[in-house]
This record gives C-alpha cells, structure tokens and sequence, in this order.
C-alpha cells in the first residue's frame, strides 16, 4: 500500500517539487530557498561538483551541508 508521504510535494517547508526540478534540469527553473539548497544538496546522489553547478553554490558548501546532515 502506497503511503500519502510518496506523493507529497513538500516536506517540513521545503517545496519537494521545485527542488527536484533544479536538481533534474527541468523548466521552469525555480529559486530555492536557502532549507531547500540544504535538502537538494543532502539529498542528492550526485556528486558534490555536480550538486552544487546546479545549485549554484560551492562544492564546499555542499559537502560542509551533507557533513552537517550526518
């Protein structure tokens, strides 16, 4: 049995739809807030390099937020 949490577009504040949109690519590109940079970036496979071209941070930032999310 699917549960509601599948489908969800948002998680505790963080539009869930829009992040996966910047993380894929995808039109229209939206600006995340500063929780959703930090959940695209923990939640993301890619690398850091990569997740953070996307996001338009520094590799840096996105290791020190997966570090931080233990």
């Amino acid at each position: 049995m699917n549960t509601l949490k599948e489908f969800a577009t948002w998680d505790r504040g963080v539009d869930v739809v829009a992040v996966e949109r910047v993380l894929k690519g995808s039109l229209p590109h939206t600006v995340l807030e500063p929780e959703e940079l930090r959940y695209a970036a923990k939640r993301s496979k890619e690398s850091a390099r990569s997740v953070a071209k996307l996001l338009g941070v520094t590799e840096k930032t996105v290791m020190n937020w997966r570090e931080a999310a233990g």
